[in-house]
């Protein structure tokens, strides 16, 4: 039987991006971007760049009996901006190009994602207020065939 509270695209996601997406530090190494799911994201210290994974709607199913679920998912890049106030497109685009080998048809233990190819990114806004930017990729999601609830 399925278990709606046991539908977390959002986790499983953030669980198979963290160590995989870096960016480039200052003296020439590497760092890990942090991400988190959807409400997981604190509220001070944050990181320069950091991806949030948000549930985008509300999951669908087929029936109670049937292990299958579906839905849409909002993948947020948050970079820090320039002391201008200028984006770092440079940086956001490195971080992204990342996502194409990662994300597209990606199949977890629970999940398949791809791109929602009628509304991919959103592009890159600037928030002033904020000091970062965000770039939003739009993904689907549906279980897999071995997706149990219990």
């Amino acid at each position: 039987m399925m278990k709606p509270s046991h539908i977390e695209p959002d986790t499983e996601l953030c669980e198979l991006l963290k160590g995989s997406i870096t960016v480039g530090t200052v003296r020439g190494g590497t760092q890990t971007v942090a991400v988190y799911s959807d409400w997981e994201r604190p509220t001070n210290r944050l990181p320069s760049d950091f991806i949030v994974i948000y549930m985008n709607g509300s999951p669908q199913g087929v029936g109670m009996d049937t292990e299958y679920a579906k839905g849409y998912l909002m993948v947020s890049l948050y970079c820090k901006m320039n002391n201008d106030g200028s984006v770092k497109k440079n940086r956001v685009q490195k971080i992204l190009s990342q996502f194409d080998t990662i994300i597209e048809q990606c199949v977890t233990d629970n999940y398949h994602f791809e791109y929602d190819v009628d509304r991919f990114i959103t592009p890159t806004t600037p928030n002033q207020t904020s000091g970062y930017s965000i770039t939003t990729l739009n993904l689907k999601w549906h279980t897999t065939n071995n997706f149990k609830s219990e």
